[in-house]
């Protein structure tokens, strides 16, 4: 008989839904948004500087001492304690995690007595020869998921078992965090923070208990998809996992010190920890000093870190009455505008069309999008992972509508509201490009000896252009990275190259497919189900002094090597790392842009008939100067430079081998589709069309934990799309009137607009 594993779930943070009030003028708070989530950046917030890395095995205790109830302590001095030990605590980048997890329980019916935050370093094990090579060659499938496993787990013997929050720590917003626990910034940290229920333990127990169970579980999955469970008993699993749990445990965070006797001995593994009180037995002179404190020390952080908050409101108003000065008075008619004309006081000049809906200025309601893009926390959405996954053309009877889907945020990270403008404004001008120009012309080639042939000249004008430049770059420096000599799974590889003859010279051809795309067409609407990229590898010598000498043997036997242990981890990169996010965008723009076509195709009428193979890219041309030639000499200079190929010698056995370069591309030229019925679809995604009715109203979660965001791009009122012939309308260049279109028209088309006022990001 089988062990049986718990059943784990995903159990997202839900954030307070965003008050809908009445705004004189959606585009000023919009714009006024971009500069305050800009000054939120992660330690830009006013206040005291976080304290310095403390030594290892300490223990900083947040509280000076003073007894409240001690007729020696003055209730001016007790006061200014309970002040100065929030401010202590919304200093430490360890305390700011505490206070998030106790604000975000509070909100709740009822609020655990103590509350701690386990910080969780897994970077220590890719090099580790404890580790099987199994779990040391995959260490980031393991984390990943890791991350992916359930916050809670059934069968306690209280019904509400007791609360976990957990999340992957990401370096760019927290490298404080990372600094003050003395982790590597390599973003293989883990957060769990936990309660203490009736009947569930202490909440430090509970930490451990969690991320026990849930390291089991990873291993058990990664195993099973590595070499196969079977082959690994029950005992393996827990010998691992306790190994792993030995060395793991980095910081943690509580309420108060972990108790004596029972859960110090538990959590001792824990160096770099923060309390506000020290714990000791019920009943005692510090236990009653404690029960008094620490509600209050928590009042107090929360209340600093609010301040803090609210001086970047209080900005973010200044920027919105400036804001709306410079944007002028609302206008109270419709219709459409001739290019060319202005919009508003500040002169932003339409490229084509646009049509102010008649009630721009009284509109109380924001879209879903826009809601997301407009408060705090950006819906609780990763912008980064957003893009096209859903579109509704009825020409002349509803428009278009559309929803965009991503990954939610990791709790208490902190985005920039441009980010959200960015994956907004970058998809819909991709699927302009993608609708706009022949598929023929949809590849990029990076090719040391083809400097002439690195993009087509017309693609290479866009970001969809960009995207798939850069990605092909940065694939073959993610290769690059896993041949290294100096990394097991380098060392097995360079090991497995060596052969029966002399020397060994390999070079390869690696580019970018289409993968496997499942979509569901539901009469005028289409649903992405599933959209991944494929990563092709084959032996292949460029020439012009570049390749080398080899022959079909060797050949072989590198392009099997490289299929099997390098395109599977690349292509995994690929399809889930950040830094591949505008490929995968742009992706599923082109999955968008093929239904349309083929629509167009089959006689249907679709809002889009005028731009298809147009060539009219408009305001998808990038206006920020950059060039495709800029992608192609960072390649050759990086060959030159051997950052990321090989041109050397290794000896292995009595073999040479000889890695000299990898050359290849992208494209996107031929897109098949796999078409799914409404059980199938159901079956994958469960309720997916309810889902993404609802996103029309408000932020929908997905049966698979992602979160939808609807908008209209049509208004039924105007009748713009029918009155500008079928063509896309409303491209508009200027940075704020990206804003007030956005937001505020959300009547008018928002397919293809593109900013001049920034250079833009990767």
């Amino acid at each position: 008989m089988g062990v049986q594993v718990p059943d784990l779930r995903r159990r997202g943070r839900v954030d307070a839904t965003p008050t809908r009030r009445f705004r004189r003028r959606l585009g000023a708070l919009l714009a006024a948004a971009v500069t305050a989530f800009s000054l939120a950046a992660p330690g830009a917030l006013a206040g005291p500087t976080p304290p310095p890395s403390h030594d290892s095995s300490s223990t900083t205790v947040i509280w000076p001492g003073l007894d409240p109830a001690s007729k020696k302590t003055t209730p001016a001095q007790l006061d200014e304690a309970y002040k100065e030990a929030g401010r202590r605590l919304a200093a430490d980048p360890r305390g700011r995690a505490l206070i998030r997890a106790w604000r975000d329980w509070a909100k709740g019916l009822r609020l655990p007595s103590n509350i701690s935050v386990q910080w969780f370093d897994f970077s220590w094990m890719e090099s580790d020869p404890q580790l099987p090579v199994w779990l040391r060659n995959n260490v980031d499938d393991f984390y990943r998921i890791l991350t992916e496993a359930v916050s809670r787990y059934p069968g306690f013997k209280d019904p509400e078992g007791y609360r976990v929050t957990t999340q992957s720590v990401a370096v760019d917003t927290e490298a404080n965090l990372y600094d003050s626990l003395g982790v590597p910034k390599n973003g293989l940290l883990f957060q769990v923070a936990t309660g203490n229920e009736k009947w569930a333990g202490h909440s430090e127990e509970n930490g451990l208990e969690w991320t026990t169970r849930a390291v089991n579980t990873s291993l058990r999955t990664l195993a099973e998809k590595t070499i196969g469970r079977k082959q690994m008993g029950f005992n393996s699993f827990k010998k691992e996992t306790n190994r792993i749990l030995a060395r793991a445990p980095r910081g943690l965070a509580g309420q108060r010190t972990p108790c004596a006797g029972r859960c110090d001995i538990q959590t001792k593994a824990f160096s770099r920890n923060l309390a506000i009180a020290d714990y000791t037995k019920a009943g005692t002179a510090s236990s009653r000093i404690a029960q008094t404190v620490v509600p209050r020390v928590m009042q107090e952080g929360e209340a600093e870190l609010s301040r803090q908050e609210n001086g970047v409101k209080e900005k973010a108003k200044k920027a919105e009455e400036m804001a709306t000065q410079d944007l002028g008075q609302c206008h109270s008619s419709g219709g459409l505008r001739r290019p060319g004309e202005d919009f508003g006081g500040n002169g932003v000049r339409m490229a084509v069309w646009a049509a102010p809906p008649a009630d721009d200025c009284s509109r109380t309601a924001l879209s879903p999008l826009a809601e997301a893009l407009s408060s705090q926390n950006l819906g609780g959405v990763d912008f980064s992972t957003l893009g096209i996954r859903y579109m509704s053309d009825n020409p002349g009877s509803g428009g278009v509508r559309y929803s965009l889907s991503g990954r939610p945020a990791a709790p208490g990270s902190s985005q920039d509201a441009d980010s959200g403008l960015d994956a907004l404004t970058n998809s819909t001008a991709d699927l302009r490009t993608w609708l706009a120009l022949d598929p023929s012309k949809f590849w990029v080639n990076l090719n040391p000896t083809e400097p002439n042939r690195i993009v087509d000249p017309q693609l290479g004008r866009t970001n969809a252009g960009k995207a798939l430049l850069e990605a092909d770059l940065r694939m073959k420096q993610t290769e690059g990275k896993l041949i290294d000599p100096k990394t097991p799974l380098g060392a097995r590889y360079w090991k497995a190259m060596g052969g029966p003859t002399d020397t060994i010279c390999y070079s390869s051809r690696l580019w970018i497919v289409p993968g496997d795309v499942e979509v569901r067409q539901d009469g005028s609407s289409l649903y992405i189900v599933k959209a991944t990229l494929q990563v092709k590898a084959k032996a292949q010598h460029p020439g012009g002094g570049y390749g080398c000498d080899s022959d079909p043997a060797s050949d072989a036997r590198g392009e099997r090597l490289e299929q099997t242990m390098l395109v599977p981890k690349v292509e995994e990169a690929v399809n889930t790392a950040p830094e591949y996010a505008p490929i995968r965008r742009a992706f599923l723009a082109r999955v968008v842009a093929q239904w349309i076509r083929d629509r167009h195709q089959s006689g249907h009428h679709t809002s889009f008939d005028g731009l298809i193979d147009s060539g009219d890219l408009g305001s998808a041309v990038l206006t920020d100067g950059w060039q495709p030639r800029q992608v192609f000499d960072s390649y050759v200079r990086a060959l030159r430079d051997k950052d990321f190929t090989y041109h050397q010698t290794m000896r292995v056995g009595d073999t040479r081998v000889i890695r000299t370069i990898t050359y290849g591309g992208v494209d996107f030229s031929k897109l098949s589709s796999a078409r799914l019925s409404a059980a199938q679809m159901n079956q994958r995604l469960p309720r997916l069309s309810q889902t993404v009715k609802a996103s029309g109203t408000h932020p929908a979660k997905a049966s698979d934990g992602s979160i939808w965001l609807g908008e209209s791009a049509g208004s039924g009122n105007s009748g713009l799309w029918s009155r500008v012939s079928g063509t896309v309308g409303a491209f508009v260049t200027g940075r704020t009137g990206i804003l007030v279109l956005i937001v505020a028209a959300l009547g008018l088309v928002t397919f293809g607009i593109r900013g001049s006022g920034r250079k833009r990001r990767a």
